[in-house]
């Protein structure tokens, strides 16, 4: 064979490989598909109750559940349905309970969401609300959505009421309204416990 022969068979060698080298290149490696996210809870756990204590205020909450997802990783807990009970950690007297078809607790920051048929009750008032916020950290609860208050005197409906946490400074608002309901028990006697206006 004499070297021009070679030099052909080179030739239209490195032509085939080039050819083969980017049409492998145009048609590339599908990658894998990414597994999906891992959602689920790290526990799940039935019939539940613990207490949690805010020092500041002299008070503890029992979160009862029938059922928990605990998400360890994230410091959040799924509750379904909720109850929690408040209580004086001085006289030990239960001050109000709260109720919910879902809600979420995390754990870090001491923060309780509680959302669908929410009820609040003490001896004060009965409180219906959508969704109900209870941050221990900040002593401020809020309640949100078709709001109604009920006492043994009045009967009140609102937009979204919050409060501190020992219920004795409950704040009613709506958005298309600047004005605010304001009811203050420690500053009434017994028996007149009623709602005063308070333009803010």
């Amino acid at each position: 064979m004499d070297k021009k022969s070679i030099f052909l068979v080179l030739f239209i060698f490195i032509i085939i490989a080039l050819a083969f080298y980017f049409s492998l290149d145009e048609v590339g490696v599908v990658p894998e598909a990414a597994p999906p996210a891992d959602n689920s809870a790290e526990e799940k756990l039935k019939g539940v109750n613990f207490t949690v204590y805010n020092d500041q205020k002299n008070q503890r909450l029992k979160l009862i559940s029938e059922e928990v997802d605990n998400f360890k990783s994230e410091s959040r807990m799924e509750l379904k349905p909720i109850k929690g009970e408040v209580y004086s950690t001085e006289s030990g007297k239960l001050l109000y309970t709260l109720d919910g078809d879902f809600g979420t607790y995390y754990t870090e920051r001491k923060y309780l969401e509680i959302r669908d048929n929410v009820v609040l009750d003490s001896e004060e008032y009965h409180i219906l609300a959508d969704e109900l916020d209870y941050d221990m950290q900040q002593n401020y609860l809020e309640g949100r959505g078709s709001v109604k208050i009920t006492g043994s005197e009045f009967k009140s409906f609102a937009e979204a009421f919050n409060s501190n946490l020992n219920l004795n400074d409950l704040e009613l608002s709506k958005k298309s309204s600047p004005e605010r309901a304001k009811i203050i028990f420690d500053e009434l006697p017994e028996d007149s416990k009623t709602e005063e206006p308070n333009n803010e």
